[in-house]
C-alpha cells in the first residue's frame, strides 16, 4: 500500500505539463526576464553573453524558474541555461535564433543601432568558392570567401577601397554576417554618411583545417603558428588576387584595411604588421595572441601611417596579451588605440569594434 501511495505521490510531478508562458519579455526599461522551465531542478542559472557571472534565477509554483536582469544596453545577447550547477548548458526551447550553444535576443535601440535593420539601402553579399592550393585538408582543395559590395556599386568606376574581415576560431566565412551582421553594419553607416563606401571580403579563416576542428591545438603553439602562416599564404597569394580580378577595389595600402576577431585578430594584427606594403589600415578584436614572441613574429616591423586599431573586453582572459602587443607596438612608435569595454570574448564586444572602425578607415 505504502509503495503504491508513493507512486500516485511522485507521478503528478513526472507528468506536470508545461505552463503556457514567454520564456523572455523585454521591457521598455531594457529590463529583460527570462523564463525557463524546469520543475524538477534544484536550481537554474542564466548565462548571458558579455557577463562573466550567471544569474540565478527564482523558483516559481509552476516550476517556471525566473530572473529579472539590470537593464541591457541596445545589443544582440546570446544566453543559454544552466541546470544544477553543470557545466553542460541547454537551449531555451521557444527560440528559433541560434548561434552555436547560444539562444539569441535582441534588445532593440531607438533609434536603432547599427546592427539592426533599420531599412537602409541593401549591399550585396556574395559566395565564392576556389581551389587552393595552400590550405591543408579542405575537401576537394576548395575554399571560399564572402564579398559585400555596397550600394549602387559600380563595377567600373572610381576604385572602392576593401576591408578583410576575419572570423573567429570555429566559424566560417559566412559568420561575419550571420552573427556579427556586419552586412546590416556596412548598409547603415554608408547610409548614415558614417563610412565610406567599401568592399569587404570575409574569407575562410583557416590554413589547416583540422585547426577548424580541434580546440586543443590552441595549446600547441607550433599548430597555432603552422595554421597562421598557411592562412597569411592564402589569403596574399590567393584570395586577394581573386578579389582584385573580380572586383573594382583598390590595390595601395591606403585603401586595403584588414581587421579580425579572436583567432581572426591574431591574423589581422600578425598579417597586417608583417605586410605594410598592403595593409595600410590594422586593426584586432580579442585578438588570441598569448605565447606570442612579437620580435619574433614581426621581426622588421614598419610603423604604418595610421593609427592601429585594437579592442578587447574588460572581463576576456586574452586583454593581458592584447595589452602586451600595444606596449610592444607603441614602444616602436607606433600610434595604438586599445578599447577596453565592460565586455567579455563575445561578438557584442566585436560588433561594437567593427563599427568603430568601419567608420574611421579609408
Amino acid at each position: 500500500m505504502s509503495i503504491v501511495l508513493s507512486i500516485l505521490l511522485v507521478q503528478p510531478a513526472l507528468t506536470q505539463k508545461t505552463p503556457s508562458f514567454r520564456s523572455t519579455e523585454v521591457h521598455p526599461d531594457h529590463t529583460v526576464t527570462f523564463r525557463f522551465f524546469a520543475p524538477a531542478a534544484n536550481r537554474v542559472d542564466l548565462v548571458l553573453e558579455n557577463r562573466p557571472d550567471r544569474l540565478a534565477m527564482q523558483k516559481t509554483q509552476s516550476g517556471v524558474w525566473t530572473v529579472t536582469t539590470n537593464p541591457l544596453r541596445p545589443e544582440i545577447y546570446g544566453y543559454r541555461f544552466s541546470i544544477d550547477g553543470s557545466p553542460k548548458t541547454v537551449h531555451d526551447p521557444q527560440s528559433t535564433a541560434r548561434r552555436y550553444g547560444n539562444d539569441l535576443l535582441l534588445v532593440a535601440g531607438h533609434p536603432p543601432e547599427p546592427w539592426e535593420d533599420a531599412g537602409a539601402p541593401r549591399g550585396d553579399v556574395s559566395s565564392h568558392q576556389y581551389t587552393s592550393a595552400v590550405v591543408e585538408g579542405l575537401p576537394e582543395n576548395r575554399s571560399d570567401f564572402v564579398v559585400y559590395t555596397p550600394p549602387r556599386y559600380d563595377p567600373k568606376g572610381k576604385p572602392y577601397p576593401v576591408l578583410y574581415l576575419l572570423h573567429v576560431w570555429g566559424d566560417r566565412a559566412d559568420s561575419w554576417n550571420r552573427f556579427g551582421q556586419a552586412n546590416l553594419i556596412l548598409d547603415n553607416l554608408i547610409a548614415q554618411g558614417k563610412a565610406r563606401s567599401m568592399v569587404v571580403v570575409m574569407p575562410l579563416g583557416y590554413g589547416e583545417m583540422k585547426f577548424a576542428d580541434d580546440y586543443d591545438l590552441w595549446s600547441h603553439p607550433e599548430a597555432v603558428d603552422r595554421n597562421l602562416r598557411l592562412f597569411e599564404k592564402a589569403l596574399i597569394s590567393e584570395v586577394m588576387p581573386r578579389v582584385a580580378s573580380m572586383y573594382n577595389v583598390r590595390k595601395d595600402p591606403e585603401g586595403t584595411a584588414i581587421i579580425g576577431a579572436s583567432m581572426g585578430g591574431l591574423e589581422s594584427m600578425i598579417i597586417g604588421l608583417r605586410h605594410p606594403d598592403r595593409f595600410g589600415w590594422v586593426g584586432g578584436e580579442s585578438s588570441a595572441l598569448i605565447n606570442l614572441n612579437f620580435d619574433v613574429e614581426i621581426p622588421s616591423f614598419t610603423r604604418i601611417s595610421h593609427r592601429i586599431q585594437m579592442v578587447c573586453g574588460r572581463n576576456d582572459e586574452l586583454l593581458d596579451s592584447n595589452k602586451r602587443l600595444a606596449a610592444w607596438l607603441r614602444g616602436r612608435g607606433q600610434e595604438v588605440d586599445l578599447d577596453v569595454p565592460e565586455g567579455t570574448h563575445s561578438y557584442i564586444v566585436w560588433r561594437e569594434g567593427l563599427v568603430r572602425f568601419a567608420s574611421t578607415i579609408f
